[in-house]
């Protein structure tokens, strides 16, 4: 009878009705945080988290208005992707490279499909490109502009550090053979300093985006109105992006015309043009908040990765000796960055870094500049952060470091004679690469993000891929250690734990009701899960199979 009634209440509940009324989940298994026993329902007020606890409790303050039987499923807060990207622009000649993303095509079959595109008329070539390309050492402004000689051409590493062009694009884009480096990025050289086609860091970012800032804003509109149906599909309910594709005006102008169901957070991308002050521009005059997206910080590049052997390591690359890679910003540069994140309180700073030797000068860096006590208060995020040493954890927790790391970078990715990459790269320092419970372990707030677009994005991908830390076993996260890190560690990363990233009163009502409880299935059958229920501030803005008739227009 009590089941019949609650299904009833579901039938009455019209989605009119249900977006003014109170909302009573009840019959669930709700997740309230690691090693914490599960609550069993909860109640919603005007967008607001208003109880949590047993079934009993939450039925009487419903009476039978407003309620909805979860049917035993798993509920847990709304998932933060705390680090991801929108895909880039493309134009209209796409030149078809096969075996992405890994190991992505050869040399030859790039040129190859380069030349097919170019030979179905003028305007630029796009392709995409893996590691065997980019790491290949040839001057590839000579061989595109044979593949292609009056088409631009440009060639982007899937991952977004590496990219080749030819003479035609370097045209077009202003770039004459005496043009000089920016701050933070640099050209590749022949010997005699003319570019040879390769752009690294702020010089393939600045030339790619200035190259699509004509693009009209409907059509990186769709882009992110495709990234949110997707990730309300997964139970995402906010998602920070870090804008290397298109300036801050842009994707305001973007989200504005998309508007979207799930919660946007910014980080612009610091491409200082005479000094390193400049950065901070794109954030003068302008709103902080909009509707669901906010204008959260700015994202610096410190160093690059380890696929292109350009992360700054402190000892050589195992495969290629001799070389330890490079900093983007010297130690002057570096200071006028962290002066800048001193002065700007408002504006988080989100620093990608890789490499260990360059976490170690940067956080020595840090407190040769200010007080502990006042790092902990900017909350300075690093980006992947993947070769902190463990000597160092006590540093990073003193200085309120918050890690953002990506478990897609623990997929074993083979090179060309099959090893996987980063070992290739690191040898036996690979175990050490990307500690996860260890940083846990020491204190260190650890939030967790895909660093990718589309299909790759899948959290629950990530959660497996951090459940198994192929390289370093030992490292692998518990189930609810993975969730707590997609949930309230992304919360935390963007200074909102206080208003999402957990279910309890007061909390906004952020969640997912998935379709098998990733607690408990085997680890391998994680990636298949779906939300069939997201809520966004007590709306929702993802619903199928049961919960179909509840997703408003």
């Amino acid at each position: 009878m009590r089941a019949c009634l609650s299904m009833l209440a579901l039938l009455l509940l019209s989605p009119a009705a249900a977006e003014a009324a109170d909302l009573y989940l009840v019959n669930g298994k709700v997740f309230v945080g690691a090693g914490r026993p599960p609550a069993q329902a909860l109640a919603i007020r005007d967008g607001k988290i208003v109880a949590v606890g047993d079934d009993t409790a939450i039925r009487a303050m419903a009476g039978g208005q407003g309620l909805i039987d979860l049917g035993g499923r798993l509920v847990t807060p709304g998932l933060i992707e705390a680090h991801s990207h929108v895909a880039p622009a493309t134009s209209a000649r796409q030149a078809k490279t096969p075996n992405l993303p890994w190991p992505g095509p050869t040399p030859d079959e790039a040129l190859a499909a380069v030349a097919a595109a170019a030979r179905q008329g003028p305007g630029w070539v796009d392709g995409a490109i893996g590691p065997l390309v980019a790491n290949d050492t040839r001057d590839w402004r000579a061989a595109l502009d044979a593949a292609a000689p009056y088409n631009p051409v440009a060639l982007r590493a899937w991952w977004g550090h590496n990219t080749l062009v030819n003479s035609a694009a370097l045209k077009a884009l202003g770039v004459s053979d005496a043009a000089p480096d920016p701050i933070g990025g640099w050209l590749d050289r022949r010997a005699d300093g003319s570019p040879n086609g390769r752009l690294r860091e702020n010089a393939e970012w600045r030339l790619m985006r200035a190259r699509d800032a004509g693009r009209p804003a409907d059509a990186f509109a769709e882009k992110y109105r495709a990234a949110d149906t997707l990730y309300a599909s997964w139970g995402v309910t906010g998602v920070h992006v870090m804008l290397n594709n298109q300036g801050l005006p842009q994707a305001l102008a973007a989200l504005e015309i998309a508007q979207p169901s799930i919660k946007w957070r910014l980080y612009g991308w610091a491409m200082p043009e005479q000094q390193m002050a400049d950065a901070w521009s794109q954030f003068d005059g302008r709103p902080l908040k909009a509707g669901k997206v906010r204008i959260a910080g700015v994202k610096w590049v410190l160093d690059s990765t380890p696929i292109e052997r350009d992360a700054h390591m402190s000892a050589p690359y195992a495969d290629r000796p001799g070389w330890s890679g490079r900093s983007n910003y010297t130690d002057s540069q570096l200071r006028e960055l962290l002066a800048g994140v001193l002065a700007h309180p408002r504006q988080q700073a989100a620093l990608h870094v890789v490499g260990d030797a360059e976490l170690v000068r940067l956080m020595d860096a840090m407190e040769a500049m200010a007080p502990a006590a006042t790092w902990t208060e900017r909350r300075v995020r690093i980006e992947h952060g993947d070769g902190l040493p463990a000597a160092r954890f006590e540093q990073a927790r003193r200085l309120g470091l918050v890690m953002v790391q990506n478990p897609l970078h623990l997929d074993p990715m083979p090179d060309a004679q099959g090893t996987p990459l980063i070992v290739a790269r690191l040898g036996e320092r690979a175990a050490a690469n990307m500690p996860l419970k260890s940083l846990l372990a020491a204190g260190v707030p650890l939030a967790l993000g895909s660093d990718a677009s589309g299909p790759p994005a899948n959290p629950f991908l990530n959660m497996m891929l951090a459940g198994i830390a192929p390289t370093a076993p030992s490292e692998a996260l518990s189930r609810e250690q993975a969730l707590a890190a997609y949930s309230a560690g992304g919360a935390f990363a963007e200074g909102e734990e206080r208003e999402k990233g957990a279910l309890g009163p007061g909390m906004a009502a952020d969640l997912a009701v998935l379709s098998q409880d990733i607690l408990t299935v085997p680890l391998e059958a994680l990636p298949t899960t779906r939300s069939l229920l997201t809520l966004v501030d007590g709306r929702a803005v993802h619903a199928e199979g049961p919960f179909a008739f509840l997703k408003f227009p």
